[in-house]
């Protein structure tokens, strides 16, 4: 394993929060986070995004716009004090 894989935030940015869960492997938010702030988890049994440059995001909202699913929502004040 990557060394501090274990100690990045996968689920969430600066701006935004990712519920797993939620997510259906569309990639739409991929293609358009010009930051390159979003990889993919893409195996037979598990599929979803994951924030791999978090700390690249500059808030656009861009693919909290195009995620249909509501996986990936803004980050409030509260959840980012959590």
């Amino acid at each position: 394993m990557r060394q501090g894989f274990i100690k990045q935030k996968h689920t969430n940015t600066e701006f935004v929060l990712l519920d797993t869960k939620k997510c259906e492997a569309c990639w739409k938010c991929l293609d358009v986070c010009s930051n390159k702030v979003i990889g993919r988890i893409n195996l037979p049994w598990h599929k979803h995004i994951r924030f791999v440059n978090g700390s690249t995001c500059i808030g656009c909202m861009k693919c909290v716009k195009i995620c249909k699913t509501g996986a990936i929502s803004k980050l409030n004040k509260e959840q980012a004090d959590v």
